[in-house]
């Protein structure tokens, strides 16, 4: 299980969200909405599941292709 990845709006860092799943599930919620206490700006921000990275591939050099859309 891996986790998503999301980009803070107000900092620009890459945040892990905390939120695990595996990719079968990520496929079918990717249009719903995550919310999550930012550890960056420490801000509460909604990101779509289609926004995010998952946490292998963000690590991967072809990471930044790497979302869920």
């Amino acid at each position: 299980m891996e986790h998503l990845i999301f980009v803070c709006p107000a900092t620009g860092r890459e945040i892990d969200s905390g939120v695990g799943s595996e990719i079968g599930t990520l496929l079918r919620i990717r249009q719903q909405n995550v919310r999550a206490l930012c550890p960056a700006c420490g801000a509460w921000h909604t990101w779509p599941v289609r926004d995010a990275f998952l946490a292998k591939a963000a690590s991967h050099p072809l990471g930044a292709d790497a979302h869920i859309a």
